[in-house]
């Protein structure tokens, strides 16, 4: 898995988390104020991500974002969109997780109906009828 090494103004050098397939990430000490927002709304869930991050994981990649950096990582009741930088390639020790989007989950829910043939009408065309539509509005438009 590649890994790429950023500095910081402090100079210490930190791993961002790159892969184009889910990662399994071990459990990980991360501290609270590692966490970085990328909007104020999403502080409530942090320590969602937090106890996920701490008991170990799977970081699947965003497909949208094709950058390789960016993983979705699930917790209880939230998705997280994060981007990781570990401190070391074992991925035990998180330095920064940046949060990009925090979406309800949605993992485990099915949709079921009781009559899936109550709602296909065929037949049934709202917008068939030429009554419903009036051109004489459309007598003074110039076909020119």
């Amino acid at each position: 898995m590649p890994v790429v090494k950023k500095r910081n103004q402090q100079t210490e050098s930190r791993l961002l988390l790159e892969s184009d397939e889910p990662v399994e990430l071990p459990p990980a000490e991360i501290e609270d104020g590692a966490v970085v927002l990328q909007f104020e709304q999403f502080r409530q869930y942090v320590p969602e991500l937090l106890e996920a991050l701490r008991a170990g994981t799977l970081a699947e990649p965003v497909p949208v974002m094709m950058d390789g950096s960016t993983f979705v990582v699930h917790g209880a009741t939230r998705s997280f969109w994060v981007k990781l930088w570990h401190s070391s390639e074992e991925r035990t020790r998180i330095e920064r997780a940046q949060i990009i989007s925090c979406l309800p989950s949605t993992r485990g829910m099915q949709v079921v109906f009781d009559e899936p043939d109550a709602y296909a009408d065929d037949d049934d065309d709202d917008y068939d009828d030429e009554d419903d539509f009036d051109d004489d509005e459309f007598d003074d438009v110039d076909d020119a």
